[in-house]
């Protein structure tokens, strides 16, 4: 049992007193809140659900998020060596690495699809945790910083279309949109550049509240959704089914390896800024297990596939607050919120307009925390070459889609609908088949990927 007379929020099995840990727990869900909605948010508008199916996803994203965060900082023992979860103070979400995919496989063949694959490829996934140290060497900077970047280039017409009101939007285009979406805009940018505290944090929440208040006074919000949903209910497991297709398991497998990279490094932030350690083989095995597990799991309630969240790390490092209690309550707090529909409602009558807005933000700091990751090496002419050739072939096949309308199903579906597994495919066979200009040293790499992964990529999840 753990000592409870331990009450100091700076130990990893300290358990501060409610009035200290509650308030800790909501600064963490605040600073991740956003995030972890948008991506439900954006891939129901692909699915063309209505507004019930959109409040489920919703609920579910919370209750997922809450799921898996608890599973990390509370591991399932798997004998000595293994277990499920990492023991560190890390806050878990839905990942943006998955989003383009599952944008394009939800509008091309139903949501039932996306959890099919995300439980067949979490299952496979779990094996990364096993062998992660070995194969990590295949993905140096220039590799994951490509990757990074052409995940946020992908994704800026899909935040310049919700700014303007949605693609199939009968407003598309108004005014009114771009003043709403502009809003939203302006306002993160001062908060980032000027605001202090909890408040330059949650600048986009703030930013898409302040918005919300301009879109209401343009009378572009329906509150209906909110008077018919019900305070409390349980999420209806399997509410879309499941349908297994083998070419978007494999898709889904190489995501499931993508984001397996990045959370390394945001274990590596918490360990180091935190704790004052690096993080063990057991934690980042563990993390990487648990983050698998958690996505097989919340996949039957209806949830993507979740990441850690670098903000939350990077919030760690700097108040030290490494309290596992604390990351613990903010999972409550996300539990409990799941667990009320109305809550779901409310953020479901969210504009794209407001969407858009902040998430042009998020997207272009993704994509600048890729060319930080690529600079982390010497930017010579091999290094160029991976990332243009790589960005070339990702961005260029998925926006001229009809170069490959020859090609088999299969590739067009792989390769075709995300520029995300094109790039980073290219990228890591140009990586390995390129001379190196000079020899790299990959351990020193590894050891400052936890500050590379706070700097770079604060908002990849």
């Amino acid at each position: 049992m753990r000592d409870r007379s331990n009450t100091s929020k700076f130990h990893l099995d300290g358990i501060p007193p409610l009035r200290e840990a509650f308030p800790l727990g909501l600064q963490h869900v605040i600073a991740m809140f956003v995030p972890n909605l948008v991506p439900m948010m954006l891939v129901s508008q692909a699915a063309g659900l209505d507004h019930y199916h959109t409040t489920l996803l919703i609920q579910c994203a919370m209750i997922g998020a809450a799921i898996g965060t608890l599973l990390q900082e509370y591991p399932i023992s798997l004998g000595k060596e293994y277990r499920i979860g990492s023991k560190l103070p890390v806050m878990l979400g839905l990942t943006y690495v998955f989003m383009p995919t599952c944008i394009a496989v939800a509008g091309q063949y139903g949501m039932a699809t996306i959890f099919g694959a995300q439980m067949a490829a979490g299952l496979i996934s779990i094996i990364f945790g096993v062998v992660f140290k070995k194969v990590r060497k295949y993905f140096p900077p220039v590799v994951t910083g490509t990757v990074v970047l052409s995940l946020g280039l992908s994704v800026f017409s899909l935040a310049i279309n919700n700014i303007a009101g949605g693609a199939n939007s009968a407003t598309y285009g108004s005014y009114q949109n771009w003043i709403v979406g502009m809003t939203v805009v302006v306002i993160v940018l001062f908060l980032q550049q000027w605001g202090k505290g909890l408040l330059k944090d949650s600048a986009i929440l703030v930013g898409m509240l302040v918005g919300y208040i301009v879109a209401f006074g343009f009378k572009m919000i329906d509150f209906s959704p909110i008077a018919e949903a019900a305070w409390f209910a349980l999420p209806k497991p399997l509410a879309f089914g499941l349908d297994f297709r083998l070419d978007i398991i494999v898709m889904f497998v190489l995501l499931y390896f993508i984001v397996s990279v990045q959370i390394v490094g945001d274990f590596s932030v918490s360990a180091m800024g935190g704790l004052g350690r690096e993080a063990t083989d057991e934690e980042l095995t563990g993390g990487i297990i648990g983050n698998s597990f958690s996505s097989i799991i919340t996949a039957l309630l209806n949830n993507f596939p979740t990441a850690t969240y670098s903000q939350n790390s990077g919030l760690v490092a700097l108040n030290k607050v490494v309290s596992r209690y604390v990351l613990g309550v903010g999972a409550i707090i996300l539990l409990i919120a799941g667990l009320c529909p109305k809550i779901g409602a409310a953020f479901s009558t969210i504009p794209n307009s407001v969407v858009g807005g902040g998430t042009l933000v998020v997207f272009s700091m993704i994509a600048m925390s890729g060319v930080s990751l690529v600079n982390m090496q010497e930017f010579g002419a091999r290094s160029k070459l991976i990332v243009g050739i790589s960005l070339a072939f990702g961005l260029g096949i998925v926006n001229a889609k009809e170069s490959i309308a020859m090609f088999p199903d299969t590739f067009k579906l792989l390769f075709g609908q995300s520029s995300v597994v094109l790039a980073t495919t290219v990228a890591v066979i140009l990586n390995l088949i390129f001379p190196k200009e000079k020899e790299e040293i990959n351990e020193a790499v590894d050891k400052n990927s936890g500050k590379m992964n706070q700097s770079s990529v604060e908002v990849l999840s």
